[in-house]
């Protein structure tokens, strides 16, 4: 090499891989500045994207990614050919995805299903990615009624990438439309690679009542968006920021073939260094024909001079698909791709006429081989040959830095992840999240109280919202339970229909469905899915929140016999544990367990099992418990069995956490009152070991009846006046144990509701509040939002 020239050499590097490009840089420093310099990269860029036939990336099938460690993106020629591992793993972690746009200058914009986030990736240099923020559920597409009332937000986002060539930068655009409001107008934002890292206004305005479905496409200096309906398309000037607009090709009618379900789907693309629309029909009974169209410009660059020419129309029904899009020109023939995939040629020349080439199937390959789900956006596309870098974000310098946010409120920690890359990048991880959990609690502050409202939709409300009838709560004539939180997470059960996770900081709320594989945990009603059935830990040594389900499958009374059954799964893992757990070793009540110094506590139902071995010396007697040792409880399920404090003969008991401590709260009926009994911290764990201490009583004789024993669970206590938070699930209040005075903070104003059944009965309804913490845990669903 030292003989050869060096514009030979590079002449020579030009038109190698980019992966193959960038080793070299490691040759020396001299040549690192050399290949890494605007002038190589874009003379690479030309050199090494002029062989045929076009680069396809594409992903295995669903079967063989459940079986990786990872997912893979492979290189494979088109026709056949091996497979070449081109990116695996990296940026995306454990998520697939799936290209949005067509390379430009070797960059695609892509997204990844199950995170719905969208990334800036160069696929041929390894799959070097950034991630670009609020894109997982953007902010301005989310309802937040804890914000005020009547935010406004958008039902549609689609992005696009776009290439200022006289500035040399690189800009992502998004468009809001369909606003919640008539009178939301439609938004723009930019964002631009390598430099700081926030979405902006663009400098124009876009037109008010657009409302844009798809990808945004680059051609010509512009991202055109195309509008729904007919709307003709949105263009934005990447240079100036400036909108126009073009018209739209002629509309498809589902009449014409007579089928009058049918939904017409429109795509738009680049195609021959033109903008092409594709229109198919689809609906129930199969798919129309596919036509495409192309903006043709005649007279030079005026837009009043471009008209849409019909291309061709292909029959679909070889190739039975929810997307038929084009991918591009090869030769005289147009690369279709299928919702599976699949990626055939059709000859322009002929208007799409003759049987298809088919010259891709990832089931014949071997590493892509397998069935493929049939989807509007699949794992494959296009790339080009290309060094150009995805950019690294420079965020403003933060006046909170660090580790100074661990003492933050959760929705401001996520309201400034979206400042830079590496604030989001340190706010994201585990560790920053437990550390948040724990310091931003620390704190003296008044309890915050949030009502529940529907357990699996509906969005959490401060409780000073509810100071009207117009935004009353939710109430319920059936049992609605919400624990106390661990780590930020509660977990609830809405009567035997649906148990819950939520974290009613952050509006996150998820249903945690029964195991329908397990014939044991069928909906044939002979499962006794008690009142205090889900329990919710956090496991130290996994690093993710245990969720623990109960159900007797016998339950008699009358001859104290009764079968247990014990199913629990990690939150984030979102699976249950395949096989059955060991159930507690005592029969468990009906009352809401408690988590405690690592450990979970339900009562133990002295109605049920052998003769207690408790010591019973009337007129008192001690309860049980059984701790659940949450660390790697799924593989160790350690339970102990722990003696409780004396209660009263009669009179209800249940378990809750004060001040850290594991405490038992028992209502003694005669006197109306509470007793709060806590657990010494320290103390053994084992039968009679445990030393407990009484350290409240809650004197409720003179406000009755709003406040009885029987009805009345203690929820907290405020650290900055001592005064004990009390519920009645139709009244809250603060009870001052040095003054023996109740302050109810709020009741419902309509004691009884009106069935909704039509019966014109009346029930007594209730309300569900909790207390939070300030956590940023939560495990977010994939929501779709239509690109």
């Amino acid at each position: 090499m030292e003989s050869l020239p060096e514009d030979v050499l590079l002449e020579i590097f030009s038109r190698l891989p980019a992966r193959s490009a960038a080793r070299l840089r490691a040759m020396s420093r001299s040549w690192r500045a050399e290949l890494s310099s605007p002038s190589f990269v874009d003379l690479h860029l030309r050199r090494a994207n002029t062989t045929a036939p076009p680069k396809l990336f594409c992903c295995p099938c669903d079967d063989k990614l459940m079986l990786a460690d990872q997912w893979c993106l492979y290189d494979l020629q088109l026709g056949g050919g091996p497979g070449r591992e081109l990116v695996r793993g990296g940026e995306f972690g454990d998520v697939l995805p799936a290209p949005l746009t067509k390379p430009l200058r070797g960059l695609v914009l892509v997204m990844c299903y199950g995170r719905n986030g969208v990334y800036v990736c160069n696929p041929s240099t390894g799959g070097e990615a950034l991630a670009l923020p609020d894109t997982e559920l953007p902010s301005k597409a989310t309802f937040r009624p804890s914000l005020g009332p009547g935010p406004p937000y958008y039902r549609n986002v689609a992005y696009g990438l776009g290439y200022c060539s006289a500035a040399k930068e690189f800009k992502v655009v998004r468009m809001f439309s369909e606003g919640h409001y008539e009178e939301t107008a439609t938004r723009c934002e930019v964002f631009v690679l390598d430099s700081p890292a926030y979405w902006r206004p663009a400098a124009g305005k876009p037109p008010p009542a657009c409302i844009v479905e798809n990808t945004g496409v680059f051609l010509d200096g512009f991202v055109h968006f195309l509008c729904s309906d007919g709307g003709g398309m949105v263009s934005f000037n990447v240079a100036d920021e400036s909108f126009g607009s073009l018209p739209a090709p002629p509309p498809l009618a589902a009449a014409v073939y007579g089928v009058a379900d049918w939904r017409i789907r429109e795509r738009m693309t680049e195609l021959d260094g033109c903008l092409c629309v594709c229109q198919y029909a689809c609906g129930s009974d199969g798919h129309g024909p596919c036509r495409l169209w192309l903006l043709r410009r005649h007279g030079g660059g005026d837009e009043t001079a471009a008209r849409w020419e019909k291309l061709c129309c292909i029959d679909p029904i070889p190739w039975p698909s929810r997307s038929i899009v084009p991918l591009c020109m090869y030769g005289e023939k147009i690369l279709m791709r299928t919702g599976r995939s699949v990626v055939f040629a059709v000859d322009a020349a002929s208007c799409g006429g003759g049987a298809p080439e088919i010259l891709f199937r990832p089931d014949e390959h071997e590493a892509t081989a397998g069935e493929f789900e049939d989807t509007q956006l699949p794992a494959l596309g296009l790339y080009e040959e290309s060094l150009v870098p995805v950019g690294r974000t420079r965020g403003d310098r933060l006046l909170v830095g660090g580790y100074q946010g661990l003492w933050l409120p959760a929705r401001t920690v996520s309201e400034l992840s979206v400042v830079c890359k590496a604030w989001r990048a340190m706010v994201t991880t585990d560790r920053f999240i437990r550390s948040h959990a724990v310091h931003a609690n620390m704190a003296a502050r008044r309890p915050r109280i949030r009502f529940v409202m529907d357990p699996v939709g509906g969005v959490p409300a401060d409780i000073d919202r509810h100071t009207d009838e117009i935004h009353e709560p939710d109430i319920s004539p059936k049992p609605f339970i919400c624990s106390q939180p661990c780590h930020g997470l509660n977990v609830g059960s809405f009567s035997d229909v649906l148990d819950f996770v939520c974290n009613p900081i952050m509006d996150y709320h998820e249903e945690l469905p029964l195991i329908e594989s397990d014939d044991d945990y069928d909906d044939d009603g002979d499962d006794d899915i008690f009142y205090g059935r889900i329990a919710l830990g956090y496991d130290e040594e996994v690093g993710d929140h245990v969720v623990v389900r109960l159900a007797y499958t016998e339950n008699n009374p009358e001859t104290r016999s009764y079968k247990l059954k014990c199913r629990m799964r990690y939150v984030k893992r979102r699976e249950w544990s395949p096989q059955p757990i060991p159930p507690p070793p005592r029969p468990v009540a009906s009352a809401t367990p408690a988590y405690a110094n690592g450990k979970i506590y339900w009562l133990v139902d002295p109605a049920l099992g052998p003769a207690s071995a408790t010591i019973t010396t009337p007129p008192t007697s001690a309860c049980e418990l059984v701790a659940l040792d949450c660390r790697n409880a799924v593989a160790r399920h350690h339970y102990d069995v722990v003696r409780g404090p004396p209660m009263p003969p009669c009179g209800r008991v249940s378990v809750l956490r004060l001040h850290g401590a594991l405490c038992v709260a028992c209502s003694d009926r005669d006197a109306n009152a509470i007793d709060v009994w806590a657990m010494q911290q320290g103390a053994g764990t084992a039968a009679g070991d445990a030393v407990w201490s009484m350290v409240y009583r809650i004197e409720l004789a003179g406000y009755s009846p709003e406040y009885t024993s029987e009805k009345t669970t203690v929820m907290g206590v405020d650290p900055t006046s001592g005064r004990i938070l009390l519920n009645t699930e139709q009244s809250l209040g603060y009870y001052d144990p040095k003054t023996g005075e109740l302050e109810t903070i709020y009741r419902v104003r309509r004691m009884y509701q009106e069935a909704n059944d039509g019966s014109g009965a009346w029930y007594d309804g209730r309300f569900c509040a909790v207390v939070c913490e300030e956590s940023l845990f939560w495990y977010p669903v994939w929501r779709d939002y239509a690109q």
